[in-house]
């Protein structure tokens, strides 16, 4: 059996899988109002907001330790 991977990596991923799961809306909402370009600055903010909000939270935790 494997061993569990990190905990602080399980919580990027799922940083990831939620900014993939709002790409979509991205798409149906935005682009269509506000364009290609404006879409793609949300969607990178979004990233860089949800991993920014990630490695505070894994950092807490690392210093809790």
């Amino acid at each position: 059996m494997p061993k569990r991977i990190n905990r602080d990596f399980d919580n990027m991923v799922l940083a990831v899988v939620v900014w993939m799961c709002t790409l979509p809306l991205i798409g149906l909402f935005v682009l269509p109002f506000l364009g290609l370009r404006v879409s793609l600055l949300v969607a990178i903010g979004l990233f860089i907001a949800l991993f920014i909000t990630c490695w505070g939270i894994c950092g807490r935790k690392i210093y809790k330790k």
